[in-house]
C-alpha cells in the first residue's frame, strides 16, 4: 500500500499536472490529467525506494495527517483563572469561548504587526539587526543591535548615509 503524499498542481509552462512527493526530494511526475500525474508519480516513487533500499538508505517517512484534537489543558493562577471568569461572563460567553477570542485576536494582531514591520522597514529603507530576549517575566524585548538606513538613490550601490 502507497503511504507517501502527492501534491498534484496544474503548470501553464508544461500544460499538463506535475505530481511531487514531499517525502522524496527531488521526485516529480507528469501527466496529462491528475490521475494520471499521480500514477507516474507512484511509479517513480517505487524506483526510488527501491534505490533506497539497494544502498540501505533509510526509506523517509510517509507524512500523516495532524492529530491534533483542539483541545488542551491549561493550569491558570487562581486570580487570572477568576479575572478571566469574570471577564466572560462578563460578555455572556463562556470561559472556553473567551480564551479563544483573545488568543485569536492576540495571534492576528502578532500576524498583523509582523506584516507592518516589514513594511515600514521597506518605505523607510531601514534595515534592523536585534537579538531577542525573554525576561523573568516571560516578556520579550528587542534590543537592537545595529541601525543601518540606505540611501533609495544610491540603492543599487548599497551606500550607507
Amino acid at each position: 500500500m502507497f503511504k507517501y503524499s502527492i501534491n498534484l498542481s496544474w503548470s501553464d509552462e508544461d500544460g499538463c499536472y506535475i505530481a511531487l512527493i514531499p517525502e522524496l526530494p527531488g521526485l516529480s511526475a507528469f501527466g496529462d490529467t491528475p490521475e494520471e500525474a499521480a500514477a507516474e508519480a507512484k511509479t517513480a516513487a517505487e524506483g526510488f525506494i527501491k534505490v533506497y533500499k539497494e544502498d540501505d538508505c533509510e526509506l523517509p517517512k510517509p507524512r500523516k495527517l495532524s492529530t491534533h484534537s483542539g483541545q488542551t489543558r491549561l493550569r491558570l493562577p487562581k486570580n487570572l483563572h477568576m479575572t478571566l471568569s469574570h471577564e466572560a461572563k462578563a460578555e455572556g460567553v463562556s470561559l472556553n469561548s473567551y480564551i479563544v477570542h483573545i488568543l485569536s485576536e492576540r495571534h492576528i494582531a502578532h500576524k498583523t504587526d509582523k506584516k507592518l514591520d516589514r513594511i515600514e522597514n521597506l518605505l523607510m529603507g531601514s534595515v534592523f539587526r536585534g537579538v531577542q530576549a525573554e525576561t523573568d517575566r516571560g516578556e520579550s524585548s528587542l534590543f537592537i543591535k545595529k541601525f543601518e538606513t540606505y540611501d533609495f538613490e544610491e540603492k543599487m550601490t548599497g551606500r550607507l548615509i
